[in-house]
């Protein structure tokens, strides 16, 4: 279990994560017809791991333009963030590994920490490569 306080990620070890050397980018769709339906989901296949961010419900007119510069990504004690109804990501980089935690929701009360319960390291080489690829596929459409 990873846990997120005020802090950024506490008790994280690089070593906790397990690698994602198949980490890839995709293209899914809603299975309507059109750029619209398109969204982008984290597929780590080895680890059974499949991220949907759900409220990219509009990657074409939002994502299209993004560089390298855009991708989520933030550091250990100022993670990038976000939530929706019962899911929430957190990603950081630490050296040349990008760290992604992902949550159904769940929140510590008592300890006033958001709990993560998927989580892997990717290194940024793979990471960037995998969001140029999916940038690219995107601007195709």
């Amino acid at each position: 279990m990873i846990e997120n306080s005020a802090t950024g990620p506490s008790e994280t070890h690089p070593d906790d994560f397990p690698d994602a050397h198949d980490f890839a980018v995709e293209l899914t769709s809603d299975g309507k017809i059109g750029a619209e339906s398109l969204n982008l989901a984290y597929r780590v296949p080895s680890l059974a791991i499949r991220v949907c961010w759900s409220w990219w419900s509009k990657p074409v007119g939002e994502i299209r333009a993004w560089t390298v510069a855009d991708i989520p990504c933030g550091t250990l004690t100022k993670p990038y963030w976000d939530s929706d109804q019962g899911w929430k990501i957190m990603i950081w980089q630490s050296e040349d590994q990008i760290f992604v935690a992902e949550g159904d929701g769940e929140h510590d009360e008592h300890r006033g920490q958001d709990i993560y319960a998927r989580w892997f390291k990717v290194s940024r080489t793979l990471y960037e490569a995998a969001w140029v690829a999916a940038l690219d596929r995107l601007r195709a459409v």
